[in-house]
Formats: structure tokens, C-alpha cells, sequence
């Protein structure tokens, strides 16, 4: 995908009926530290494996704000990903626990998303957490209080996976001794 090449093995799937959820995610991909590349889906109709083959792709090679991953970038890339749980209305800014609880606002074709972690990174109470993700939306910073302004909150379950390639060669290498990433 990022070769430009197709995949020569597949990858045995971890034996977890998790797999087979079909959800919303995050891939962020990072160089010495610093994000190369991050992308997501809210929803998915595919199964978690087929969504993160294609989100990390996607992470890869289509985020405008970086350039495409080239492939003697692979070798110091890690990853890390993030899944999402199902989204429910907001009944009021106490049902923000700040790092366990992201956001989206959607008004008419406005809409923006962060992540848990975005709050704790920047050390945001609820309301300053909502009236970020109101901007990113490009929309006032208390459009979150107008009912016409759909507010909804999702938790997280966050994957360190580390360095990419290490992983992926392990296992190709090794199938049955390589550690296999869980979903707890």
C-alpha cells in the first residue's frame, strides 16, 4: 500500500470474535515522535480488521497535511490506533469525564470529533473541551449549548502497537511465537 506493491503473505487474524465489530477507529502513525500521518472513520459497515487495513492506508498515503509515507520512512514508523465505542447524546457537560470521554458536534454539514486525550493534552475542563471541538467545527464557541447543535460523547480503547515494521516483520517471520495485539 504505501510500496505501491501488493501484500506477498496475509497475515493470520488473531482467533477473537472482536474482529468481527464493526465500529469506528483511528490510526495515527508517527516518526521519531512527531504524527506523520493520522486518519479515522466515526462508523464502519467492515469488520474492525478490514476498517484498520484501510484507515491505516488511508493514514499512510491521504492525510492533506502531511505527505505520503515514503518507503524508507517504514523502518522508524509506529502506530498507534484507537477504537471507538458507540456514540450517545450529551444530556449535559457532567457527562464529560475528561480523558475517558470524547466528543463530536455536528450542526447542519458542520461537524468535528476529539478525542479523550486531546482534553488531558491540553489540561481543558468540560467546557473548554466542548468549545474547542465547537471551533474545530467552525461554528461559535458555545454553539455546543444550542439545541440545535447535536453534542455526543463516546469512550476510547487506545492501542500503543510501536514500531511497525518490527511488528509486522516478527510475525511474518514467526507466526505462532509473535506477540499478537489484543483487544481488551
Amino acid at each position: 500500500m504505501v510500496t505501491g506493491g501488493r501484500m506477498t503473505k496475509k497475515m493470520e487474524q488473531v482467533s477473537d470474535t472482536r474482529w468481527e465489530w464493526k465500529t469506528g477507529l483511528f490510526v495515527t502513525l508517527y516518526k521519531e515522535g512527531a504524527i506523520r500521518g493520522s486518519m479515522g472513520l466515526l462508523e464502519s459497515d467492515q469488520t474492525l480488521a478490514e476498517t484498520l487495513f484501510e484507515v491505516g492506508g488511508t493514514a499512510a498515503t491521504h492525510d492533506d497535511r502531511y505527505s505520503p509515507i515514503e518507503h524508507s520512512e517504514l523502518q522508524s514508523l509506529t502506530i498507534h490506533v484507537t477504537i471507538l465505542s458507540q456514540f450517545s447524546k450529551m444530556n449535559s457537560p457532567t457527562d464529560i469525564q475528561i480523558g475517558s470521554t470524547g466528543i463530536a458536534i455536528t450542526r447542519g454539514n458542520q461537524k468535528a470529533i476529539l478525542l479523550p486525550k486531546v482534553a488531558v493534552d491540553n489540561k481543558w475542563t468540560e467546557e473548554m473541551f466542548l468549545e474547542a471541538c465547537c471551533e474545530k467545527a467552525q461554528l461559535s464557541h458555545k454553539a455546543w449549548k444550542d439545541p440545535n447543535t447535536l453534542v455526543e460523547i463516546f469512550t476510547t480503547y487506545e492501542i500503543d502497537a510501536g514500531p511497525l515494521i518490527p511488528l509486522i516483520s516478527e510475525y511474518i517471520r514467526k507466526p505462532e511465537t509473535a506477540v499478537q495485539p489484543t483487544l481488551n
